[in-house]
């Protein structure tokens, strides 16, 4: 398995959504993008690349086995043995995968953002908390999305707002086949 794995690439295309807790129907969204009152929300990226998971990953960079406290060393008069356990470095089991910058929501000028981003993840067929393989829509591979907390930042004169980053989580557990995977990270605003 662990020769498979340097392969393993896994894409994500974004798609920008807003929602209030309520609902809102699509031409109340445009309005509020439109809205000088209003925050507005961008996106750093259409589309993200993520780098193929490593071997290095998995092993997390970490110390090389180690012997166990005990050697056991017997001769034979002609072949030397010696036994000891040897300790494997336990394999990490989530690769992370971070996006910075991923959504900037603007503050109207004179306002405050009451607002809050959740960012999710679902396949191309919409099934969330997965990726798709590229080439086979039935195989996935869960993932999970972590928030940062957002931060804020300077957009223009006198004019601010919040940006946040996403972690990916991703269980080596479910990494069985190098392939190609897909899927759409939901940008979604709520509380306005």
């Amino acid at each position: 398995m662990a020769a498979l794995l340097p392969m393993l690439a896994l894409g994500a295309s974004l798609i920008v959504a807003a929602a209030s807790p309520n609902g809102m129907p699509l031409a109340s969204k445009l309005e509020l993008a439109n809205s000088s009152t209003a925050p507005v929300l961008s996106v750093s990226q259409a589309s993200i690349q993520l780098e193929p998971i490593t071997v290095h990953e998995l092993l997390g960079n970490s110390a090389p086995m180690q012997p166990a406290t005990r050697l056991n060393a017997h001769f034979d008069g002609s072949t030397a043995t010696a036994v000891a356990d040897l300790r494997p470095a336990p394999l990490a089991t989530t690769i992370r995968r971070r996006i910075p910058a991923l959504w900037r929501l603007s503050k109207p000028t004179g306002g405050s953002v009451q607002e809050h981003v959740k960012v999710s993840i679902e396949s191309i067929d919409g099934i969330p908390g997965v990726l798709n393989a590229a080439d086979a829509s039935s195989l996935t591979v869960p993932v999970a999305v972590k928030e940062l907390a957002p931060r804020n930042v300077a957009i223009g004169r006198e004019q601010y707002g919040l940006e946040g980053d996403v972690i990916l989580e991703i269980p080596t557990a479910a990494l069985g086949d190098a392939t190609r995977y897909r899927g759409r990270l939901v940008i979604r605003v709520e509380g306005y």
